[in-house]
């Protein structure tokens, strides 16, 4: 399973696009961390990769890398996907940025989300990850070369 960060993390998920395969969370913070679960894989059932949206966040990943003093990547962690949706829309230069490449908020976790959980699923097998959708996890597989140049943007 991938960690479901903070909204710290969620942008560095976003330039990541690769989350750990192991995660530990503490017990207090667990029954929030479930529905945080449940909320994305609910969203992200059924949402298939494109190279168009491959594309979209790679150009906001480039753009947050470059300027990275230019946006605010602290906040509480989020209880549920409603919760991270506001806190990317709580920032006007992210909320800018993100619709600058035909993203809501929204929509762009969901992309990271589906590409991070896919992500994991090719390095590791998606028979090892739950909910794995075997045509996003063959995407990142033909668009390997693009998905790691994402991920090296990053550092």
């Amino acid at each position: 399973m991938f960690k479901i960060p903070g909204k710290a993390g969620i942008i560095a998920l976003a330039l990541t696009l690769f989350m750990g395969a192991a995660t530990s969370f503490p017990a207090a913070a667990q029954n929030s961390q479930s529905t945080l679960r449940k909320d994305i894989t609910k969203a992200t059932a059924g949402h298939k990769l494109t190279v168009d949206e491959l594309t979209r966040m790679s150009n906001v990943v480039s753009e947050i890398k470059s300027h990275k003093s230019d946006y605010d990547l602290k906040s509480k962690k989020p209880k549920s996907l409603d919760e991270m949706v506001e806190n990317l829309n709580n920032q006007p230069k992210i909320k800018a940025l993100l619709s600058e490449n035909g993203f809501s908020a929204r929509d762009y976790l969901i992309t990271s989300m589906t590409m991070a959980h896919s992500a994991v699923a090719a390095r590791v097998g998606e028979d090892k990850i739950p909910n794995t959708d075997p045509e996003n996890v063959e995407f990142v597989r033909q668009h390997q070369d693009a998905v790691d140049a994402l991920m090296r943007t990053r550092r």
